[in-house]
């Protein structure tokens, strides 16, 4: 028989912190509404389970003191913790809308509290629906965390056994079979738990919600250490998953890449984004640059529920690209920009926001939207790609000032992600006739100072010569035929 759950939740003063309402109903249906903190401490005596909603962020830093002091030892359970733990896919819970409740009633905590003992008792009987090997799993890197360890005591449940093995075994095939699970599992148990709990469900428009990554920011770099990053043995996980011939084949029909003078350039410029490199692509007009960054941008949103933002300077140019891949039957890019009419603009916003869309076309300025800020936090963005670039070169800083801004605000995320990896960046180029090393594009490129770029790739035009020079000794890139080269 389980034991007895206390259930609570609490109205605070925005201001002052001052308690000024308190629900809670126990396991067996008795129920208490008062703003008396005494007849709370009274009614909760003898009570060890305190569940709610977000209560170790919010509801026990006010009436934490007084519970120790009712029920000392007492053990909370917060349902918001295991919430996508336990419902990662669409449409999640009912009662869930990001980290809030969806309430009958506003500023009413008895209602509140009678919700998260519903959400609990979905979770548990959801828990232990699970596969016996996930709960092994799950108890295993969760069972002594404080987000998760008053649910595995109520549970009874003791971690231990081979949790590394246990989740070869049980998601062998979807993720990297040389992902570091044991240093993952020791450092970032959390994170790694909602990853496979994600990986799990299967379907690649369910995406992490976004109080998640705001509070396990290092959630990014778990799925890409997983999903996203192949590993040198090649296993059959990368083999599959993360072959750009296989995929190209898979989204756009065609059997090969292109290949000139007998060099695979264009699939090498595909791969190194596959790969998580930063890279320069120089094209000639109609070479085929777009599919080096479409094709790992779609191979993201499916593996690693990935965003790839696209910063092009033209909104025909970009409607361009989202109809030409809609007429292919890919539906998984959306643009936001001023062609758009209020209704048309929330839609591409929702998709961004709800995962449906894993290829972002924008303009340079709106990056300092703080709409747009917002939505790239919330989603896990893989790669940013400067489209057209050659535009910016030829125009110049006094054209399109916010491409100088582009920089600052990659930095600026990844900051306040808390990355330990870069945002790779790809930066392409269209070019015909002779491209000259002064004046254009080396003097302007220097102005993007985004990140280190460690491959170059590029197509041999009829006349061409391109030497740049961005300001660092790493990038300095000589060639005539644009062959793929390190930097």
């Amino acid at each position: 028989m389980k034991a007895d759950v206390m259930f609570f939740d609490t109205e605070i003063h925005g201001e002052t912190g001052k308690v000024l309402d308190i629900g809670a109903i126990r396991s067996s249906g008795v129920r208490l509404h008062t703003k008396s903190l005494p007849a709370f401490a009274t009614f909760i005596r003898g009570s060890r389970f305190f569940c709610g909603h977000n209560i170790l962020a919010h509801d026990l830093k006010y009436v934490g003191n007084l519970i120790q002091d009712a029920c000392p030892g007492y053990i909370p359970i917060d349902t918001l913790c295991l919430s996508p733990l336990l419902f990662p896919t669409k449409p999640y819970h009912k009662l869930l809308k990001n980290d809030k409740l969806q309430v009958d009633e506003l500023n009413n905590p008895l209602n509140d509290a009678i919700k998260a003992a519903e959400l609990f008792y979905d979770e548990l009987n959801t828990f232990e629906a699970l596969p016996p090997a996930l709960q092994n799993v799950y108890c295993g890197l969760l069972g002594k965390t404080p987000e998760f360890s008053g649910f595995f005591t109520y549970l009874r449940r003791n971690p231990g056994g081979d949790i590394v093995g246990e989740i070869r075994r049980a998601w062998a095939g979807r993720i990297c079979a040389n992902a570091d699970l044991a240093l993952l599992a020791r450092k970032t148990p959390v994170e790694l738990a909602y990853t496979l709990a994600l990986i799990y469900a299967d379907d690649k428009h369910s995406i992490t919600p976004p109080w998640v990554m705001r509070h396990y920011p290092r959630m990014d770099n778990v799925m890409k250490l997983l999903r996203a990053t192949p590993c040198s043995q090649g296993c059959p996980y990368c083999k599959q998953r993360l072959n750009v011939r296989t995929r190209l084949k898979e989204y756009f029909g065609y059997d090969g890449f292109r290949t000139y003078d007998g060099e695979p350039l264009q699939e090498q410029a595909a791969q190194a984004a596959v790969d998580g490199k930063s890279l320069l692509a120089v094209f000639p007009t109609g070479g085929g640059k777009s599919i080096t960054f479409q094709l790992p941008a779609l191979m993201a949103g499916e593996t690693s529920r990935g965003l790839t933002v696209v910063i092009s300077p033209l909104q025909s140019l970009m409607k361009d690209q989202v109809d030409n891949l809609e007429q292919r039957g890919i539906v998984d890019a959306v643009t936001i920009n001023g062609l758009l009419d209020p209704i048309e603009r929330k839609a591409a916003i929702d998709r961004v926001a709800n995962g449906t869309a894993s290829l972002l076309y924008i303009s340079p300025e709106s990056l300092r939207s703080a709409t747009i800020e917002n939505l790239l936090l919330s989603r896990n963005v893989v790669r940013f790609v400067i489209d057209e670039a050659h535009c910016f070169s030829a125009w110049g800083q006094d054209f399109r000032v916010d491409y100088l801004y582009i920089g600052d605000f990659i930095r600026m995320l990844q900051k306040q992600k808390n990355l330990n990896h870069d945002i790779p960046v790809f930066i392409g180029f269209f070019f015909h006739g002779t491209l000259q090393g002064e004046g254009g594009h080396v003097d302007r490129i220097s102005h993007f100072e985004i990140l280190r770029p460690s491959v170059a790739a590029g197509f041999p035009a009829p006349v061409g010569q391109l030497v740049l020079q961005t300001g660092d000794p790493f990038a300095k890139i000589t060639s005539t035929g644009f062959h793929l080269a390190g930097i």
